[in-house]
């Protein structure tokens, strides 16, 4: 039980910033394949998802470093 309630942190993150870097992935086939037009468009969103993404993958590294941690002790 108490190691589900130590990852809870980590997985709220976690969950979201996958369905953030599958959105990521989309958007960037979408933008290989693209006009030129539909690529003006697609990177702005592309690359604000981008640093959401690799923020939320920062910080589920942190809490799940630290998780780890708690159950250590």
């Amino acid at each position: 039980m108490g190691s589900t309630l130590a990852y809870i942190p980590f997985r709220m993150v976690h969950v979201p910033t996958l369905w953030v870097g599958h959105v990521v992935a989309w958007l960037a086939e979408g933008y290989r394949t693209a006009p030129p037009l539909e690529r003006a468009l697609i990177f702005p969103t592309w690359a604000a998802l981008r640093g959401v993404f690799i923020v939320g993958f920062s910080l589920a590294l942190l809490l799940h470093a630290g998780a780890r941690r708690l159950l250590r002790q």
